[in-house]
């Protein structure tokens, strides 16, 4: 495992695209800041204000580029052919799909860590604030489940690229669903669906305070939707990876 991860990170360290795509989460949390903090220069920020601003606010953009760098693991290599040296050097694919997944975890969940870091610092920086906000739970909370739900998107991501062959399908599944279905169910059935939808879930427990009126605070059932999810499409692609050919069609 170590050797597909060394591997995995110089195929990623190669693309450019991976440097834009973390250079657009960064770049974006320190625009967005710039922004919000020179309006508001001096002003006072609290725990939640900080949550906001470092997490909730760029939440989106980083599940976006997170689905990027995972749909990248095999639709790059089905793209240009290169699935099947990848498949010499590791023949087996179970192992092979657990190494795209971590790695490519891994790098989105340090890209929003980056961002993260970077916005806090600006953000604190640019304000006022009280040595308390640094001992309220719920804000290191906030921080660390927007890492980690990150770096989750970017698994779920890499499991539909290895049942579609392709980069482009796996992110305009996840776009479409998270930003119009799950939009929509909430609209015909009710705040209360939120819970029980994997991205919706997503948000609600990140937030630093219950999102909206509607949305609510999340139940039990928020904690274990995503990774159901999840588990199901990986699994789906650990059957379906070892019954197809090497081949880019």
């Amino acid at each position: 495992m170590t050797e597909l991860l060394v591997f995995e990170w110089r195929r990623l360290r190669s693309l450019r695209a991976t440097w834009v795509l973390v250079g657009l989460v960064v770049g974006f949390a320190l625009l967005a800041d710039l922004a919000v903090g020179l309006g508001n220069l001096n002003q006072p920020v609290d725990a939640e204000g900080v949550a906001f601003q470092v997490v909730q606010r760029d939440l989106l953009i980083r599940w976006l580029v997170a689905a990027a760098i995972g749909a990248q693991a095999f639709g790059h290599d089905f793209r240009y052919g290169t699935i099947r040296p990848t498949l010499l050097a590791f023949p087996r694919r179970g192992q092979l799909l657990a190494g795209k997944v971590l790695a490519a975890s891994l790098l989105s969940a340090a890209a929003a860590l980056a961002a993260s870091a970077v916005s806090i610092a600006l953000v604190l920086a640019l304000t006022t604030w009280d040595a308390s906000l640094f001992a309220d739970p719920r804000l290191w909370r906030s921080i660390a489940l927007g890492t980690v739900t990150t770096g989750l998107v970017a698994a779920l991501a890499v499991g539909l690229a290895a049942v579609a062959r392709g980069s482009g399908l796996p992110v305009v599944l996840i776009v479409l669903w998270a930003g119009v279905v799950e939009p929509l169910t909430v609209v015909g059935l009710g705040g209360g669906a939120a819970p029980l939808l994997p991205f919706l879930s997503l948000v609600q427990l990140t937030a630093y305070a219950p999102v909206s009126q509607d949305l609510g605070a999340p139940g039990p059932l928020a904690w274990v939707v995503f990774p159901l999810s999840l588990a199901a499409t990986l699994a789906t692609a650990r059957l379906v990876l070892p019954k197809r050919d090497a081949t880019t069609s």
